[in-house]
């Protein structure tokens, strides 16, 4: 065994769900218009060339799942991060669960559709070149883009 890669052989593992009911629902917006999340959702919505608002996604009838970004053909979900000052462990937290949701709502049940993840300035911290988090997002495909809230900028965290 030595080194333990006869264990894993097997990978990588493709992710499948059984046949299912899917809906996805627009929902109001619960950020208020002068916000950070708004100004998120519209340079993201000018940057992609679609029209990207909140909704729920419904699985069998029962499972909700509500994402913050999503376009009215679910080609492209989105999750937003607009904390502001000091970095915490929790704004990493936040990340990581985002992502999590990100990557089960589209490999289960929108397979193809593009990940974005949008933060604010004070959460890159848990993005460091070398850390675990940067390498998982580009590992699963999840894009990740800066939003200034200052100049309403937008830009890929690759240029940082």
């Amino acid at each position: 065994m030595g080194n333990g890669a006869e264990t894993c052989a097997s990978y990588p593992v493709r992710m499948e769900a059984p046949s299912r009911r899917i809906e996805l629902d627009p929902t109001r917006s619960r950020f208020a218009a002068d916000s950070i999340a708004a100004g998120m959702l519209a340079s993201m919505s000018a940057a992609f060339g679609r029209v990207l608002g909140p909704a729920t996604v419904t699985v069998d009838g029962v499972t909700r799942c509500e994402v913050e970004a999503v376009d009215a053909d679910g080609a492209v979900f989105a999750q937003l991060i607009a904390n502001t000052g000091e970095f915490t462990s929790a704004y990493r937290n936040r990340v990581t669960a985002n992502m999590f949701k990100l990557v089960w709502v589209t490999r289960a049940l929108f397979p193809g559709a593009r990940q974005v993840l949008c933060i604010t300035p004070s959460v890159t911290p848990a993005f460091a070149p070398t850390g675990w988090v940067r390498v998982a997002s580009r590992d699963l495909g999840v894009e990740v883009f800066v939003y200034d809230p200052v100049s309403g900028a937008l830009r890929p965290l690759e240029d940082t």
